[in-house]
């Protein structure tokens, strides 16, 4: 006797956030997924899935914040660029960017009249600096406005924050504490985000977001959106395969260098691209945009890098603390991968 969808769901959920580790190995088993030993990658194959490579846990470092020594941060032309959907979470938002250091600019998207006179109302007290709120149409969920509508903005900043009101509807209970988590590691104090800004000191660090969420990290993956990727990319002149290893600031929130990104914002990519908003969950020009960032900011010379304030939210990967500026140097060096560059040419046996 099958029970009834809403029963498999809640218990799917119950699993997934009370037993992570158990819940893998029975999503596993039902995608019938198959593994090949790459070193410290691995190469994923799963049902009706494309193939992908993955970094083993073991070897998935992120960054410990905030970090554990004294430093100086130099002063940085700050905007922060938020897509705001839901305007209940405004609230939290605008105190969460209070905790930035020094002025920060803020940029606003959404999508009615209405949405954006709640908006001005709410950051009308706003004093770290000007507040600029646009309405655009509802296509590209967040990702069409930031690097779409606001694309002339950024010339202006050394460094931006991407985010976002996020809700995932689809899967509330699962994904529950997803979005508190990204807003932590992102905004979760002063000493955190002046942590980020001394990491991005670094010339060659483009993104910083935070490590997977544990119950998110299944969903590492191409799932409908390869081909998309793919394309996307092929039109900056960027080629790649199934053969890269696959990384993305899963749920799109995360501090950039404009420089980084700017193939975006020089290409012809425009709010037609992405297609009307209808509770689509996979499979978007949006969800491919997603997964291009990072091969986007290697391509013009940038790397990455994963953070992390919680290790308890953070799938038992390793987290590396930084005690010194030294400790720090060598931490970047270790955690640091590249996604252009092919894994292995290890095929499965026919």
């Amino acid at each position: 006797m099958k029970l009834p969808e809403y029963f498999r769901d809640r218990a799917r959920d119950f699993v997934a956030l009370r037993y992570p580790n158990f819940y893998e190995k029975i999503y596993n088993r039902h995608l019938k997924t198959k593994t090949l030993d790459c070193g410290e990658f691995l190469k994923v194959r799963r049902k009706n899935r494309t193939d992908f490579f993955c970094v083993k846990k073991e070897f998935d470092f992120s960054l410990a914040l905030p970090l554990n020594f004294d430093f100086e941060v130099a002063e940085k032309k700050v905007a922060a660029v938020i897509h705001i959907f839901y305007p209940e979470l405004a609230d939290e938002i605008k105190k969460l960017l209070l905790n930035i250091p020094g002025k920060v600019d803020v940029f606003i998207s959404t999508v009615s009249k209405e949405k954006k006179s709640a908006l001005e109302k709410i950051f009308s007290d706003f004093d770290k600096g000007k507040v600029i709120v646009k309405v655009f149409e509802n296509r590209g969920r967040d990702i069409a406005p930031a690097f779409i509508g606001f694309k002339n903005i950024y010339d202006n900043y050394d460094l931006c924050l991407h985010l976002h009101s996020k809700k995932s509807p689809h899967a509330s209970n699962r994904l529950f504490g997803w979005r508190d988590y990204l807003y932590e590691n992102l905004l979760g104090s002063e000493k955190i985000i002046r942590g980020i800004f001394k990491i991005m000191e670094n010339e060659k660090i483009g993104v910083v977001f935070p490590q997977y969420f544990t119950h998110i990290r299944l969903s590492r993956h191409w799932g409908e959106n390869y081909l998309i990727t793919k394309n996307i990319l092929k039109r900056l002149h960027i080629e790649i395969s199934n053969s890269n290893l696959i990384e993305f600031p899963s749920g799109s929130m995360f501090w950039f260098k404009p420089a980084a990104l700017r193939p975006i914002f020089e290409s012809d990519i425009n709010f037609s691209d992405f297609p009307e908003e209808s509770g689509q969950i996979d499979g978007t020009f949006a969800h491919g945009m997603e997964r291009a960032f990072l091969y986007i900011a290697e391509s013009v010379g940038f790397s990455w890098i994963k953070t992390c304030t919680k290790k308890k939210d953070a799938a038992n990967t390793p987290v590396l603390e930084s005690s010194t500026q030294e400790e720090l140097n060598e931490n970047i060096k270790k955690i640091s991968r590249s996604v252009l560059k092919t894994i292995c040419e290890k095929n499965f046996p026919e």
